[in-house]
């Protein structure tokens, strides 16, 4: 009979070395390095060539407004907390308690969104008030939520979907947020609840289309 000592020795020759997963404050940071930059970027690209606005100026103006500040880093605080608690949720050993993160960062950009629409509602009124969508804006929407999306999509492949619906909540919400960072700086005053929705409907469709095509780049070593 063999003993366990060479059994073990033959089942590990010629295997591949296993890279360990780094943590999820490590993946979160490099998901920032490579996303945030690259959003504004974009989104700042495409509201100069869309809507012929300085977005510089625009960025510059709204940084002035404590409010705006106030807004910008509950959506940025949003996105850091949500990205967190997706990737943390993919790994094991980590806390279950990772989802109340987001929590007051989320509430507090939802009442400044709240309160955003009511001020814009006694300002021009109940008959001009609209949430209907515009089309102008949906360029905006792409450029600056796709990166992030298809980015944390990306990363989450080397995990295990434990819970999938948690984390591609928190995903979701994670990756809209860092896109609405850019909108916030550099999209015309109109960003209210609609085009909130539309930035999270444009990432739900880019979570698909890069699982997808993420599906077809996997190598076949993962799919046994």
């Amino acid at each position: 009979m063999r003993k366990t000592e060479d059994l073990i020795n033959i089942l590990s020759q010629d295997l591949s070395p296993v890279e360990r997963l780094a943590s999820p404050g490590k993946r979160l940071l490099f998901w920032l390095a490579i996303a945030l930059p690259i959003s504004l970027i974009l989104g700042s690209v495409v509201e100069q060539k869309t809507l012929g606005i300085d977005t510089t100026q625009l960025a510059v103006s709204r940084l002035g407004d404590m409010r705006m500040v106030i807004e910008i880093i509950a959506i940025f605080a949003t996105a850091i907390s949500a990205g967190f608690a997706a990737l943390s949720s993919a790994q094991p050993g980590r806390s279950k308690q990772v989802w109340l993160l987001p929590i007051v960062p989320l509430l507090t950009w939802m009442a400044l969104v709240g309160e955003g629409c009511w001020q814009l509602w006694l300002e021009i009124g109940a008959d001009k008030f609209t949430l209907a969508p515009h089309w102008s804006c949906y360029p905006s929407v792409v450029a600056t939520g796709a990166v992030p999306a298809i980015a944390l999509v990306l990363m989450l492949r080397r995990t295990t979907l434990f819970n999938p619906t948690v984390t591609v909540g928190f995903a979701t919400l994670g990756a809209a947020a860092l896109g609405a960072v850019g909108l916030r700086l550099f999209h015309p005053p109109d960003a209210t609840v609609m085009l909130m929705l539309w930035q999270l409907v444009a990432t739900v469709s880019f979570f698909i289309i890069s699982g997808i095509v993420a599906s077809f780049l996997r190598p076949a070593e993962d799919s046994l």
